[in-house]
């Protein structure tokens, strides 16, 4: 299969440095699969409705997401799925609801593998909708030993408003060739935070100056990412969404 290459964010706060990466977040470290059917409160004060995700058999068969019960949403959600690695791995509380973070493949092919998780929630009147598409975590390795690494951890924040996003960059230069040739070692680690009102997609900040390569390339990818979610409800992305937004072209490679 060929090499398929081709992250929405509300304005930067000032945050503590953040937490170390180890080699627990480290290249093709994946979430486990949360079991489903299972309840999920996706409008405040409202009942738990029903969430049940199924992928299908055979290559890009999707996984696909709807939720039943009183007050559900009829909108069924459609992520790709070339591996059959797409799943449902986190139900998070925000803004006085919870939201659900399904991960799926992106770029994949020799020597590359990336997940992609899309943040999934309800509305305030009553829309459901992707609100934000983010790296979960992406690898690139090639010929003498060089390795290109991403991970990035979601959690909330103590206000209930919002989501915290550590990422962690690194990169491993190869055995072959004069040493100024190799590409060189590096190290980036920075935090975002992730802000939702209730209302329409989260809202990227401006890219910041004075950013590292690596993070540059996720800012990138994460405006046209934040343009399309804005602009209509979303609730399927194919590979060819994935890579027109640059989402395959967030690994910094030295």
């Amino acid at each position: 299969m060929p090499n398929r290459r081709a992250l929405l964010l509300a304005p930067l706060l000032a945050l503590p440095a953040p937490a170390r990466g180890t080699e627990d977040d480290a290249p093709g470290r994946r979430p486990p699969r949360l079991p489903t059917p299972r309840a999920v409160r996706l409008r405040p004060g409202a009942a738990p409705v029903r969430l049940d995700a199924a992928i299908g058999a055979g290559g890009q068969a999707p996984l696909t997401l709807r939720f039943t019960g009183e007050g559900a949403p009829a909108t069924v959600f459609r992520l790709p799925s070339w591996y059959g690695n797409a799943r449902v791995f986190a139900v998070l509380p925000l803004r006085g609801r919870e939201v659900v973070l399904a991960a799926f493949e992106g770029n994949t092919g020799t020597g590359v593998y990336q997940e992609l998780q899309a943040v999934i929630g309800q509305e305030d009147d009553g829309t459901a909708r992707i609100l934000a598409l983010e790296t979960l975590h992406a690898r690139e390795t090639a010929v003498c030993d060089e390795a290109s690494y991403l991970t990035v951890r979601a959690t909330p924040l103590a206000d209930g408003g919002a989501l915290r996003l550590d990422h962690f960059a690194r990169g491993v230069s190869g055995a072959c060739g004069p040493p100024s040739r190799r590409p060189r070692r590096f190290r980036e680690e920075w935090a975002s935070v992730l802000r939702w009102s209730g209302r329409g997609a989260m809202v990227a900040p401006a890219p910041r100056a004075g950013a590292g390569p690596g993070q540059r390339l996720v800012e990138a990818a994460r405006a046209k990412t934040a343009a399309w979610l804005a602009a209509a409800p979303r609730s399927e992305v194919t590979l060819d969404d994935v890579q027109a937004l640059g989402l395959m072209e967030v690994l910094r490679r030295g």
